[in-house]
């Protein structure tokens, strides 16, 4: 956290000194800099939810066992690894989720608790990390044409990363929606695969 704020202090006084030929310009830039840095140190200005659906040909029992499936995460869900649950016995409430991501070449690792569990229907999980609320949700519902399947989740920017590329938000919204778009896709592919062609 300090060395986020002497890096936003640091940014604020760069501007600062390279429009100091210009005074009046450079208090204004610095004042909009200063302004642009306070809006963003509140929690809820850096978090955002995004969630997608599609519809797929198959009951929800099928794409639920797949989608609840921890242990199949690392085959549809983007840079998940490996999925490993902590606690001893069935999945349930309070259960403690350990996921190992590859971002940028390196692995990190995730421990997410579950904080909602309806069988074949809803899965919440949440993200144990201080300083912010972070959550993925999956969910099944019935449709005429088999399920409709929904996969939402929070996120938020770190104070440096907003400071600095919060203008892009709409675009990160729109990028972490089609990540997701994606991974359904690749959910899809696995509850029901595509058939075999046959030799003649």
């Amino acid at each position: 956290m300090l060395s986020q704020r002497l890096t936003v202090a640091a940014f604020v006084l760069v501007i600062v000194e390279f429009l100091v030929g210009t005074p009046l310009l450079g208090a204004i830039l610095a004042i909009l800099a200063i302004l642009w840095t306070l809006w963003w140190l509140p929690a809820e200005h850096r978090r955002f939810d995004v969630a997608v659906q599609s519809v797929f040909e198959a009951p929800p029992e099928a794409v639920a066992a797949v989608m609840f499936d921890i242990s199949e995460q690392p085959r549809w869900m983007d840079s998940i690894v490996r999925t490993v649950l902590e606690t001893p016995g069935l999945l349930r409430k309070g259960s403690v989720i350990r996921q190992t991501l590859r971002v940028s070449g390196q692995d990190l690792i995730a421990k997410l608790v579950v904080v909602d569990l309806v069988p074949y229907e809803r899965l919440v999980l949440q993200v144990i990390v201080r300083h912010a609320e972070l959550f993925d949700h999956f969910e099944v519902q019935p449709d005429p044409r088999g399920s409709l399947v929904t996969y939402s989740g929070r996120h938020q920017l770190s104070r440096l990363n907003a400071v600095l590329t919060g203008w892009r938000l709409p675009a990160l919204r729109r990028s972490f929606a089609a990540r997701r778009t994606a991974n359904l896709e690749r959910l899809r592919s696995i509850v029901h695969p595509a058939p075999i062609a046959r030799r003649a």
